[in-house]
């Protein structure tokens, strides 16, 4: 299984975990593996589920940011702010992966998951991030 592969599986459950109040981290990734009908959730999912769900209102609060004024993050479509938040942690957080790669897989995940116009919003967000660093 590529990165890649498990960027997307993380998104996956970080999408089910925005449909949750409280979500916990064992039981939303027992929700996604059943869901995604694989046989073990992987590790690299679950530590990028773990981290964004820690960090969750932290990250919001920075990509709130960069909204455009007059919008609130719990506006966004679901997979957006799902993507938004596991780039934003992976370029703030990870040891594995450049920030502008971060992007690049965001980007991915937007041609995967959403829309043309969601990946340039996505893209122009994420920027700001990258240019700030």
């Amino acid at each position: 299984m590529t990165q890649h592969d498990m960027r997307r599986i993380a998104l996956q459950t970080l999408y089910l975990a925005n449909q949750s109040q409280d979500p916990d981290v064992e039981e939303i990734c027992i929700q996604a593996q059943k869901a995604l009908d694989i046989k073990k959730y992987p590790e690299f999912s679950k530590s990028l589920v773990e981290g964004v769900l820690k960090h969750k209102a932290d990250l919001d609060n920075q990509l709130s940011k960069f909204i455009k004024e007059g919008w609130r993050i719990d506006r966004l479509n679901q997979i957006d702010r799902a993507i938004l938040e596991l780039s934003l942690y992976e370029i703030q957080n990870s040891s594995v992966i450049e920030p502008v790669s971060a992007v690049n897989e965001a980007l991915n995940l937007c041609d995967e998951f959403s829309s043309p116009k969601s990946k340039a919003f996505v893209n122009g967000i994420l920027g700001n991030f990258i240019k700030k660093n």
